[in-house]
């Protein structure tokens, strides 16, 4: 399969899974800094101390329960972060990334024995971190990594919801600001499928399972006005828990593209769909 037919293929299966389901930060895509192997889709690896790769994440979270100062029942029950990711990886021990997208977020909370639910629009995010190699079993193939990363998505309130009763809001003075960072630590191994064959089912070549433990913190504000005056506000918004689990998996193919998969779970429910290709 060739590199182009690879990443359409890996666009359409990450679209696929993602449409149905409408968050933490994703940790891999890739999780080693090895992969994607290859020399880079358009052959730009000339040198071996540093290596270019772009991706794209899909990540969907299904619930996060938050600590609210003014209020109950507070937690993120859907949101979604589609981002752009850049890195460079330096000596196959560091990597630095950038990303740049858009989220989408609900949120709801109990106040004053109201049942309320916030909604935004989507929204200009952004995101930094780095991924770290600490060590490796050669004899069990198996590599550790670090990674820590920092995001944030000011979002514009877009409905509001009280007691299952939507109403007018005032867009300018509602707010919907969400912030987070995060310290992971991972172990990865690489099977390889391809049985010396380079042209195998799917273009898959290798897989690269890994898991690992992770711990955050969510900041941020949700407040709801209505004709210029403040309506209802939770106060500050915290993770109601901050250690989390992970685990995923790497497709690679023969041609400097990989797909990924990640689950994440204990402090949220979220899913994520990657692609990533090595330049």
């Amino acid at each position: 399969m060739s590199n182009y037919k690879y990443v359409a293929v890996s666009c359409a299966i990450m679209l696929c899974i993602g449409a149905p389901l409408g968050y933490t930060a994703t940790v891999g895509n890739t999780a080693r800094l090895d992969s994607p192997g290859g020399v880079g889709l358009f052959s730009l690896k000339q040198d071996k101390k540093y290596t270019v790769k772009a991706g794209l994440d899909a990540e969907f979270l299904m619930d996060r329960k938050l600590h609210a100062n003014a209020s109950s029942n507070a937690k993120f029950d859907s949101a979604e972060w589609y981002m752009a990711k850049f890195s460079v990886v330096a000596f196959d021990r560091f990597e630095p990334y950038v990303k740049l997208g858009s989220a989408h977020y609900t949120g709801q909370w109990n106040e004053s024995g109201v049942d309320l639910r916030l909604e935004s629009d989507s929204s200009f995010a952004w995101g930094v971190g780095t991924k770290v190699f600490l060590g490796e079993l050669k004899k069990y193939n198996l590599k550790f990594l670090g990674d820590w990363s920092y995001r944030m998505a000011d979002l514009q309130a877009k409905r509001a919801w009280a007691d299952g009763n939507g109403f007018a809001i005032d867009g300018n003075r509602s707010k919907f600001f969400v912030t987070e960072w995060q310290i992971s630590l991972l172990a990865a191994t690489e099977i390889d499928v391809s049985g010396g064959n380079r042209e195998t089912a799917w273009g898959v070549t290798s897989l690269i399972p890994y898991g690992g433990i992770k711990y955050s913190q969510v900041g941020g504000r949700m407040r709801i006005s209505v004709d210029n005056a403040l309506f209802f506000n939770p106060g500050k918004i915290d993770a109601d828990s901050h250690f989390g689990l992970f685990a995923g998996c790497d497709f690679v193919g023969p041609n400097s593209v990989s797909f990924s998969i990640e689950g994440r779970f204990l402090d949220e429910t979220a899913l994520t769909a990657g692609l990533s290709v090595l330049f």
